[in-house]
């Protein structure tokens, strides 16, 4: 798997490097947020690792310009401690996750693997389908909605709407389970696939970013007062 870092803190680029090398992942490195995007365009990560603060652009410029590009490869933001904004305002622009400087490494990497993990279940159900081991439905439709699972598709009305990697996984999650009242903690569990070390905050933004795209379908994801969110269509 393959690992983009851009940061312009050359201790933090060789610390996270040597780390990631010696558990088998590829890796890139940018010093700087137009580099890192040239670097997005050529390498093809699956997955980025961010810091917010760079020298010419900042990482919610850098989100911008890779989401153009490919908005479904996962983001990790870094971010200094006390920047309780700029982790909420990069969850709103995209990004799947963040960690906090200063950081241990373990958890850097347990974050990347359980991404990793999610990514390959995808890519072998559609290898598996291609090479007819097994057939399964492929399409999701409920209503208005209709999801292709393998190609990670939504569509809206018969409009295809771009989803970043998790807003597709949670639209899928609760469109297979319409009705059901998934509280905050379930979703992050399911998700995220670990104790997110955020805050309920961090779930209310990524539904607020799923409703913006659904536009004048946003009322199907009812807040439940006290517990979380359902899909109804």
């Amino acid at each position: 798997m393959k690992v983009l870092l851009i940061d312009d803190e050359e201790s933090i680029l060789e610390l996270i490097t040597m780390h990631l090398t010696l558990e088998g992942f590829e890796v890139e490195k940018g010093s700087s947020g137009y580099e890192g995007v040239e670097k997005f365009k050529n390498f093809n990560p699956d997955i980025v690792i961010l810091d917010v603060m760079l020298p010419d652009i900042d990482g919610f410029q850098v989100i911008n310009e890779l989401q153009k590009i490919d908005n479904q490869t996962p983001i990790i933001l870094l971010t200094a401690k006390e920047q309780i904004n700029d982790k909420l305002l990069g969850l709103q622009l995209g990004a799947d996750d963040y960690i906090t400087k200063p950081f241990d490494s373990r958890e850097l990497i347990l974050r990347i693997r359980t991404i990793f993990r999610r990514i390959n279940k995808v890519k072998i159900s559609s290898e598996v389908k291609e090479n007819n081991e097994v057939k399964e439905n492929n399409i999701v439709k409920k209503g208005f909605i209709k999801i292709l699972k393998d190609e990670r598709k939504v569509f809206i009305d018969s409009n295809e709407i771009g989803f970043t990697y998790r807003e597709f996984e949670t639209l899928l999650l609760m469109v297979t389970n319409e009705g059901k009242v998934f509280s905050r903690e379930e979703l992050l569990k399911e998700i995220w696939g670990y104790e997110f070390q955020g805050n309920s905050r961090a779930v209310d933004i990524h539904i607020e970013r799923i409703r913006k795209k659904l536009k004048t379908y946003r009322k199907i994801i009812k807040t439940v007062y006290g517990v979380g969110y359902k899909l109804e269509v």
